[in-house]
């Protein structure tokens, strides 16, 4: 006859087992959950939702949330190419957004359509409603963002064709807010390789490669160096221009690898 000992052994680690494996499928599964959060643009959505089907087809799952002025975007035909998305309704009573609830349960959040509106809140860290209050909070958190630029880029064939070109001021404060987003961390793509950038590692997570002994270059025409840069430098010391500016973020990883930074 097995000892009791022995058996509230066996029963403890079967029930260990058991409670691991959940754990491991649940990881496993907000590995390919993504949260969509669309703002008021339409520039580039479609692409974004084709580049996002293949995922879908393949097991991710995602969640939708979207901005009061986004509310006509998500039509039936767009939902259905995305094939099974569940759309939640565009705005929670005021207090009853959980951020920590909602980035919880998904491996990374995703705007497959950017706004200047929204570009513009999370660039100051506003959060007037709940897409930019769950944008602004993955960014406070460090979780992983990937965002379509052409809803905002300047060189967006989409805002070309449609003759939002604006003035030479109009279109640098457009990639102004392009580079302190990137300078937050969002990993920025064009539309119709949404889906491409969010199956790829983040460019944080690849290791250094082969031969990469200097950072990796700015936006052009950018003055600034951002933590997606410092992130993937992997030399002792970082030579830079007097005029680059160096984010917060990006500061404070190089200061953690213990990077000297050399002005020229």
């Amino acid at each position: 006859m097995m000892d009791r000992a022995v058996l509230d052994t066996l029963l403890d680690r079967a029930l260990l087992d058991l409670l691991s494996d959940r754990i491991v499928a649940r990881l496993k599964a907000r590995e390919r959950s993504a949260l969509l959060l669309v703002s008021g643009t339409d520039l580039g959505l479609d692409a974004a939702i084709r580049s996002l089907s293949p995922l879908n087809a393949a097991g991710w799952s995602f969640e939708i949330r979207r901005s009061p002025d986004a509310a006509g975007l998500l039509t039936p035909e767009r939902l259905r190419l995305l094939g099974g998305a569940r759309a939640i309704p565009p705005m929670a009573a005021p207090g009853e957004t959980d951020i920590d609830g909602v980035l919880g349960r998904h491996g990374l959040v995703v705007v497959p359509a950017l706004s200047a509106a929204l570009a513009a809140r999370a660039s100051l860290g506003m959060a007037e409603d709940e897409v930019s209050a769950l944008l602004t909070g993955a960014l406070e958190r460090g979780r992983r963002v990937v965002a379509a630029r052409d809803g905002l880029c300047p060189a967006s064939r989409e805002r070309k064709a449609r003759g939002l070109t604006g003035n030479e001021a109009y279109r640098e404060m457009l990639t102004g807010h392009l580079l302190r987003l990137q300078s937050y961390g969002v990993e920025l793509a064009w539309a119709a390789k949404l889906g491409d950038a969010i199956a790829s590692p983040r460019p944080g997570d690849r290791g250094p490669g082969p031969g990469r002994g200097t950072a990796t270059p700015p936006v052009p025409g950018s003055r600034v160096f951002g933590w997606s840069q410092a992130k993937t430098f992997d030399s002792a010391e970082l030579k830079l221009d007097a005029d680059v500016l160096i984010t917060p973020l990006a500061a404070e990883e190089l200061r953690a690898r213990h990077v000297r930074v050399v002005r020229a």
